[in-house]
C-alpha cells in the first residue's frame, strides 16, 4: 500500500463506542499525513496477531527487503468543533489474490498537536487498498478495530494525494 511517499489530505469517518453513553458516536477526522518513511523495523508486524492473524505480509516472506513497511506521522482535527488531533500510523504491504496493491494498518490517535502518550485515544487497525499508485493516489482503509475509545467502532478512511510528493 504504502511504498511510495505520500503526503495526502485524510477524510475519516469512524464510529466508536463512546465508553461512557452506551451509544455509536459518528465524527469525522480532516488532515494531513506526512510523507512515509520505510520502516525497517515492521513495527505493524507487532499488532498482526491480535488484529490481523489471517493476514499475511511481504515483510513476513521476505524480512529483509525494504520498501513493504512504513510509519507516519499525522496532524487533524476531530468532529465539527475541529479539536486537534495527532498521531502515528504503522503500515505493512499484504499479500493477496485480488491483483491490487493491498496493506494492513495501525492508527494511533492522541487529543492535541503533539504525540503524547498521557493524551492517547486509541488505535485504529485498517486492511487497506490502494485504488490507484500511481501520482494521484487514492486509498480506502476500511477499519477492522480499535482500542479504547475506538474500541467495537468502525469506518472507513479515505486517503487521497499525490504519491510523488
Amino acid at each position: 500500500m504504502k511504498s511510495y511517499l505520500l503526503a495526502p489530505a485524510i477524510l475519516l469517518t469512524l464510529t466508536s463506542i463512546n465508553t461512557y453513553a452506551d451509544s455509536y458516536n459518528c465524527q469525522k477526522i480532516t488532515g494531513q499525513l506526512a510523507p512515509l518513511t520505510p520502516d525497517a523495523s515492521c513495527r505493524i508486524l507487532l499488532a498482526k496477531a491480535n488484529h490481523f492473524p489471517e493476514t499475511t505480509f511481504v515483510a513476513e516472506s521476505a524480512p529483509s527487503a525494504l520498501g513493504v513497511c512504513f510509519s507516519g506521522q499525522l496532524t487533524a482535527s476531530l468532529g465539527a468543533n475541529n479539536i486537534p488531533i495527532s498521531g502515528k500510523s504503522y503500515s505493512g504491504i499484504t499479500q493477496n489474490t485480488i491483483g491490487q496493491l493491498t496493506a494492513a494498518s495501525a492508527i494511533e490517535l492522541y487529543s492535541g498537536t503533539v504525540v503524547n502518550v498521557s493524551n492517547a485515544l486509541g488505535k485504529i487497525y485498517t486492511k487497506d487498498i490502494v485504488i490507484s499508485p500511481q501520482t494521484n493516489t487514492s486509498e480506502i482503509l476500511t477499519m477492522i478495530g480499535g482500542s479504547n475509545t475506538f474500541n467495537g467502532g468502525h469506518g472507513v478512511l479515505e486517503i487521497a494525494g499525490n504519491a510523488l510528493s
